[in-house]
C-alpha cells in the first residue's frame, strides 16, 4: 500500500506476518532520527526527518492507520519531523532496503521477528 501523509510518502508492505514501512519525500532524502536527545512520553515512537529539504514540511495532526493486525499513528510536528507511534506489543527493526531506511514491525510473541 502506498499513501501520502503531508509531504511524506509511506509504503507499507506485509510479508511473513511482519509489516515493512518505508518513508520517502519529494522534498529530499528521508532519514531516521536515531540520535534524538529530547525527552519523550512515548517510548514507542520512531522519528523521521527530511535531510536538507527544499522547503519545510507542514505540520499535520495525528492520524491512525490500520494494516491487518498492525496499527500505528502518524503525525508531523512543527519542525517538519514525521513521528510514527506504534503499539508496545510490537518490536521494531531498522534496516536499509534499496538505499532507503526501512522499519520492520513484528509482534513480540513472533519467534521469527
Amino acid at each position: 500500500m502506498l499513501f501520502t501523509f503531508g509531504d511524506y510518502t509511506i509504503r507499507a508492505h506485509e510479508l511473513d506476518s511482519k509489516l515493512s514501512v518505508q518513508v520517502t519525500s519529494e522534498l529530499g532524502e528521508v532519514v531516521l532520527n536515531d540520535d534524538d536527545k529530547r525527552t519523550s512520553d512515548f517510548p514507542n515512537e520512531v522519528c523521521f526527518y527530511i535531510k536538507n529539504p527544499t522547503q519545510k514540511p507542514e505540520a499535520k495532526g495525528l492520524k491512525k492507520f490500520i494494516f491487518g493486525e498492525y496499527t500505528f499513528i502518524l503525525g508531523i510536528n512543527y519542525a517538519g519531523e514525521l513521528f510514527l507511534f506504534h503499539s508496545v506489543k510490537l518490536t521494531i527493526k531498522k534496516k536499509r532496503i534499496e538505499g532507503k531506511n526501512t522499519l520492520t514491525l513484528a509482534f513480540l510473541n513472533d519467534v521469527r521477528a
